[in-house]
Order: structure tokens, then sequence, then C-alpha cells
């Protein structure tokens, strides 16, 4: 007996019954065979990632950053010497609200924000490039030697006669994003300083100093005489005045005439000379 014979739904007179017998015949072969080849192992799924645990600290710690951040203003090479002629601690609480929304357990409670005021005198052939980049060494000479300083501004001019004054120069402001108040109790206890950037206010003739308007030797000398002079006897007369006791001069405008005309004396010319002189020098202190 043939295969054929021993399978009867192919040996089937109809033919509709044949063609059903081939088709599950044929699903039966292949069943088999898929029972005897064994299937190739299984490829292992990818495992998932692990997320990366996070350490968080439970108190504040202190982030050692130091100040010289990257800013384009600064290039080592354009550095020039500078003096620092005074030093101020200007530190005020690192506020997060107004002081008067603070009840006076919490104000104790907060850190310091720890300010720095540097004035120094630089050459007076400086460029304005040099002078920032000088500015910028001053604040990272300073908070290198001090990491707890939170903000510094430096004030910058070309004689010390004058580091009592405004600045003739230009300044520069370090603080958080570039804001003298932006200092939180959270920059101060961490020194986190990853927000900082310098604040330039560079004066026009920085530069760019025409020999006809910067004042001579001479000039500075009989305008700072003058402005010495006035200012002690100015002293002088708001003391008389708050003891109630007479002083020798009656007001100030006879203090200013009495000086003017001392001072032209004393230097040989006129007081029209004294008035242009003196506005000569303030001019260019303030350009």
């Amino acid at each position: 007996m043939g295969i054929k014979d021993k399978l009867p739904l192919i040996r089937s007179e109809s033919r509709i019954i044949r063609l059903f017998g081939y088709v599950v015949y044929a699903f039966v072969i292949l069943f088999i065979i898929g029972i005897l080849i064994p299937s190739p192992p299984p490829i292992p799924e990818a495992l998932p990632t692990p997320t990366p645990t996070i350490a968080t600290p439970t108190t504040l710690e202190k982030t050692v950053a130091s100040s010289d951040i990257r800013v384009s203003e600064y290039d080592i090479t354009l550095v020039r010497n500078y003096e620092i002629v005074k030093t101020e601690d200007i530190s005020i609480k690192a506020l997060d609200k107004p002081l008067s929304t603070y009840s006076t357990s919490e104000i104790e409670k907060l850190p310091m924000n720890i300010r720095k005021e540097y004035r120094v005198v630089v050459p007076s052939d400086i460029s304005k490039e040099e002078l920032k980049s000088t500015l910028i060494q001053v604040v990272m000479d300073k908070t290198s030697e001090n990491l707890d300083i939170d903000e510094v501004v430096v004030f910058a001019y070309d004689r010390k006669e004058d580091a009592d004054s405004i600045y003739t120069f230009g300044r520069v402001e370090w603080c958080p994003n570039g804001d003298w108040a932006g200092v939180t109790s959270l920059i101060a206890s961490t020194n986190d300083r990853s927000s900082y950037q310098y604040n330039f206010d560079i004066k026009d003739k920085v530069g760019d100093i025409e020999v006809s308007d910067k004042p001579s030797e001479r000039e500075l000398e009989i305008h700072d005489y003058y402005d010495n002079l006035l200012l002690e006897e100015t002293k002088k007369l708001i003391e008389a005045e708050d003891e109630g006791l007479d002083y020798k001069y009656a007001n100030q405008e006879e203090l200013e005439n009495a000086i003017r005309t001392e001072v032209a004396n004393k230097y040989s010319i006129s007081e029209e000379e004294l008035d242009k002189i003196y506005m000569k020098v303030w001019t260019y202190n303030m350009e």
C-alpha cells in the first residue's frame, strides 16, 4: 500500500475533498517539521537603562567657584598695573524680600552678603579694553583671596587725589546677573557664582584723551588746593553753626568768595582764571 492509499482525504472521489485533504496534510507536515527543528535561541531584550541617582545634600554645601568666569572683556595680556588706594567693607544681610517684611529673629538668621568696595589708580594712558581687563583682574585677585566675597565694586581713577570722589575713569560691579541687589540668602550661603556677571561703566575719555583737554600739573594743584581748603573751611562753618557759635565767615557764600580770593592770590592768578581752571579739571573728571 502506497502513501496515497494511507491518506483517505486524498483518495476521495470528490475534487473539493481532495483539495481540502492536501491543505490539511500540508499543515500537519509543517507542524511536525516545526517540532523536530529547534527554534533559534531568543534574542534577549535590552535591559532598561537605570536612572542615575542624584544625591541630595541634607544641608547647604559651599560651592567653591572662582570669579574668573570667562568673559569676552577679559584678556590677561591687556592687564595694566593698578594700585588699591582705598578699601571699604559695605556688607549687608542677604535678603530675599523687603527688609521690613522680616522679623527680628529672621534677620538674625540671614547670612551676610559680603560686599567689598575698592578704589584703584591706573595709568592715565590706559585704553578702554585694558581698563576692563584690569578691573576684572582686581575682582579676580580679591575674590581668590576670600572666596566668601559675594559682591565687588571697583572704582578707577588716574589720580590718587580724586579717589574720595566719583570715579574719573570707570567702574565695574561683579554680582549675580549684573544686578547689584541680586545676592540671595541661598547664593550667600552656597557661594554659587554661576550667574555672576561684570557690569561696566567706562568713561568716554578713556583711551581718547586730547592733550588740550587734560589739565596740567599746575592746574591740578590749584584745583586740589581750592577743593581741600573749601572743604576744610566749610566743615568748620557747619560745626560752628551746629554749636551756635560765630565763625569768621557769616555764611557759605561769604566763605566761598573769601576762598576764591585767597587761592587766586596764592597762585598769582585772577579769580576768573581760577574759575576756568576749576571748571576744566571738573569737566575732565566727569567726562
